[in-house]
């Protein structure tokens, strides 16, 4: 056979195979030749949707399921020519046309309409369709949730304040005070006039000045210390606060020494707690809380106020705080009658001893004179190993 005459019989069956396919997929309607559908409007039309099944083994495509009235003519089963085997194709999803998704899409929508017109409007959406916003919102309905949906009620900050101050306390007093060891005592006070007390300052061999300035004015106070050596600072200490029921009650206590930068201590009675400017310790304010200059003055005020307390096995408890983050209840003992020395003699005076709570702890010898109204006219710090850091003697009073 020539190859013209291959070409066309290849032509041919290619022409033959379309045909059949169009005839067996339904591609011959009237719509898919571009016959006008204007006749079958008025009628109207079923569609259904079927899954097709599983096509034979012997690879024919079964005719697509279309309702009687829209299905195509078809061609006899005797003159269908055999088709050519093909591998098996996965079934086909389900076909929608157009005007199904419409008509669902427009049912869809008549049901839920009909669904939201069907239920009771709630009360709140009612009243803000019919009244103005304030007077909607001040309707009862609006309250009106089940106690197990209504949110618990947030403290006030009037409540919480306290609420977080004593939490703090109890969080501070398990580090702050020993086991078992419970807050100190108040005493009564008898506090002295404004007075300053100008010292001889010792350290060894060397020697200088020093003054404390009692500075009370109605219900506040400023105490001042400082203590210079060679014309060097050797400690600088301010305290400030308030005089109470109990005595100073410190609000502020500022700390310098020499080489070294100035430290604080914050005593918050609003809060009930102490920190500091330097560590971000904080412990709580318990009554009678001193700091390590007006311990002097309060004990001053104790012992004039109750001279019992001058007596053998007699002890003042107290809570002395630093500017470092110390702080700890500190036990004055009373050492009985001792010659004090100072700048122009010895003086007969009450001493009384404050001992370290650890190895690190400076300790107080602190001796008080009667005739001038129980004011110090000695003081010694010492150090851990004992030795002495520092002495105060009184050179003269100044009223």
């Amino acid at each position: 056979m020539s190859r013209r005459a291959r070409q066309r019989a290849l032509v041919l069956v290619g022409m033959l195979v379309v045909l059949l396919h169009a005839a067996l997929l339904g591609a011959a309607s009237p719509a898919s030749i571009g016959m006008s559908r204007e006749a079958s409007i008025g009628a109207p039309m079923a569609v259904r949707t079927i899954e097709a099944p599983a096509e034979p083994a012997t690879g024919v495509v079964p005719p697509t399921d279309v309702a009687p009235e829209a299905a195509p003519a078809k061609p006899p089963p005797a003159t269908r020519p055999p088709r050519p085997p093909r591998a098996p194709q996965a079934p086909r999803a389900p076909s929608t046309t157009p005007d199904t998704l419409v008509a669902e899409a427009s049912t869809r929508s008549a049901e839920a309409a009909s669904s939201a017109a069907s239920e009771p409007v709630p009360a709140v959406a009612a009243a803000s369709a019919t009244e103005p916003v304030e007077i909607a919102a001040s309707r009862p309905a609006l309250a009106q949730a089940p106690p197990e949906a209504q949110p618990a009620s947030a403290p006030t900050l009037a409540e919480a304040a306290p609420q977080a101050a004593s939490a703090v306390a109890r969080a501070a007093s398990a580090t702050f005070l020993a086991t078992g060891e419970q807050p100190p005592p108040t005493y009564k006070t008898a506090l002295p006039a404004p007075v300053t007390l100008r010292y001889e300052v010792r350290r060894g061999f060397f020697r200088g000045t020093g003054e404390i300035r009692w500075l009370p004015a109605g219900d506040r106070y400023e105490l001042h210390l400082d203590a210079r050596l060679a014309g060097i600072t050797l400690m600088s200490q301010t305290s400030q606060g308030e005089i109470g029921a109990v005595g100073l009650e410190p609000a502020r206590f500022l700390d310098q020494r020499a080489r070294r930068a100035a430290q604080a201590a914050n005593f918050k009675r609003d809060s009930g707690t102490i920190t500091f400017s330097g560590p971000a310790t904080e412990w709580p304010l318990l009554a009678g809380t001193q700091d390590r200059l007006s311990w002097m003055i309060q004990l001053v005020g104790i012992v004039a106020a109750d001279p019992e307390r001058a007596t053998d096995g007699t002890t003042i408890a107290m809570v002395l705080v630093g500017a470092r983050g110390e702080a700890s209840v500190r036990t004055l003992r009373y050492a009985g009658r001792d010659n004090a020395e100072t700048a122009f003699g010895s003086v007969p005076s009450l001493k009384f001893v404050v001992a370290g709570r650890s190895l690190y702890d400076t300790s107080f010898e602190i001796w008080l004179d009667p005739a001038r109204g129980y004011l110090p006219v000695h003081a010694t710090a010492r150090n851990s190993a004992g030795d002495a850091e520092f002495d105060l003697l009184l050179e003269k009073t100044e009223p």
